[in-house]
């Protein structure tokens, strides 16, 4: 009857998922998207013949060949790319770079931590031939790609030799999360000195706030622009689920917490975590240390005990690693250590979530990027505001997310280890 239960709850969602989204409100940086809106369609088209005629200015995004003019070429190029013919595609990645594409791509080093699972999820996974890291131990999620020959993923220790023998139409980089904005076009210049002439992709696939622009390019790049817009239309209808009860919540309303990696280095709200706490109705406490503003605010930092002791968390969640959780592991005794880890910290005795038994660790196999951080947002948010998502199911939530996407039989109910308790 629970099982039962849960896919009634599952079909309930899928509906919500059908109303209109807000996760959608960016530019789609793909040269052709003329009139700099979410979308690739007529509208572009129009947006250039009128720029060609005279009636409209140019925009950085006109240029759909990518060749400094924004002539016939163009519509020719816009015309191409709807009706799945181009041959090449240019796009600007996460740190603010053109790059251009050969099409089709059938062949993939991809070295991304969340780009491997996003391939699976777009139904590409027939095109990887090699991916970052060893892979082997999580052959239950990754049964097919446990297959594939890893290269690493650092830029200064991959094996490029490797590469480059495996005659790659583009490279993934491990370029994929906003901490990136600080040093990635450092290393994005050893991969490019390394790997002359071969296409870099490198898309944030981790934060809430642009994953589905990215999932969106990550489509045209991969000619699955219909498989791409199948996971949007599931994912923002999730997000926006969440944005509609806990944006108006006050300060006051949002329970003060705290998310760590390893002690005392934790989430800044920016970042793929902190995204997943303030979306879930939390107040992170170290929003009073660093802002938007801060090049960080996307990254984890150091912080001192004494400031957590003074800010009082009432929640404290621990992230916990994917070898040491998730779909491989059997139990949760990785788990229940890192909790007591936490509880055991003498300082922390008179905390609120210490007090209250509020210390929870959570997997990062339901948190860091693709369809996960929606995972966790509704774990984190069912912990935080109980009353206010009575309805919300995380486990079924969960379990749609395996069956459609991941496409594995695997129950989450039963097995696996992902929140404790």
């Amino acid at each position: 009857m629970m099982k039962e239960n849960r896919l009634i709850r599952i079909l309930i969602y899928a509906l919500l998922a059908l109303s209109p989204t807000n996760a959608a409100d960016f530019v789609l940086e793909i040269y052709g998207n003329a009139n700099m809106d979410e979308y690739l369609n007529q509208d572009d088209l129009d947006y250039i013949r009128d720029i060609v005629e005279g009636n409209n200015e140019p925009t950085k995004l006109a240029d759909a060949n990518f060749d400094d003019l924004v002539n016939e070429e163009d519509i020719e190029q816009l015309q191409a790319i709807l009706d799945e013919r181009e041959e090449k595609l240019t796009f600007m990645d996460m740190l603010g770079e053109p790059v251009t594409v050969n099409k089709p791509i059938r062949r993939l080093v991809n070295m991304g931590y969340n780009g491997v699972e996003m391939n699976r999820i777009l139904g590409a996974e027939d095109i990887l031939v090699a991916y970052g890291q060893d892979r082997t131990e999580h052959a239950i999620f990754f049964p097919k790609f446990a297959e594939l020959p890893f290269v690493g993923s650092d830029p200064n220790d991959c094996d490029y030799e490797k590469i480059i023998s495996l005659k790659p139409d583009a490279v993934q980089t491990n370029i994929e999360r906003a901490s990136f904005t600080v040093g990635g076009l450092d290393q994005k210049r050893i991969f490019e000195k390394n790997l002359k002439d071969i296409p870099l992709i490198c898309l944030n696939m981790r934060e809430q706030d642009t994953l589905v622009k990215n999932i969106r390019t990550y489509g045209y790049i991969l000619d699955r622009e219909e498989d791409a817009e199948e996971f949007i239309d599931w994912y923002s209808g999730y997000y926006d689920l969440f944005l509609s009860r806990t944006a108006s919540l006050s300060d006051e309303e949002r329970p003060r917490c705290v998310f760590e990696y390893t002690p005392y280095y934790c989430y800044a709200s920016g970042s793929n975590l902190g995204q997943v706490l303030t979306l879930a109705g939390g107040k992170n406490i170290l929003d009073e240390k660093i802002g938007p503003d801060d090049p960080k605010y996307g990254s984890m930092l150091d912080i001192e005990p004494e400031f957590v002791v003074k800010e009082n968390p009432e929640y404290i969640f621990k992230a916990v690693g994917s070898w040491e959780s998730g779909y491989h592991v059997e139990n949760a005794s990785a788990m229940t250590a890192y909790q007591e880890q936490v509880t055991n910290r003498t300082e922390l005795t008179n905390t609120v979530a210490v007090r209250e038994s509020n210390v929870h660790c959570m997997s990062y196999w339901v948190l860091i990027g693709a369809g996960n951080n929606i995972i966790g947002t509704a774990y984190v948010a069912k912990l935080l505001h109980p009353d206010l998502f009575e309805d919300i199911d995380p486990v079924a939530i969960h379990q749609d997310y395996v069956d459609r996407f991941c496409r594995i039989d695997f129950d989450v109910e039963d097995r696996g280890a992902f929140v404790y308790p």
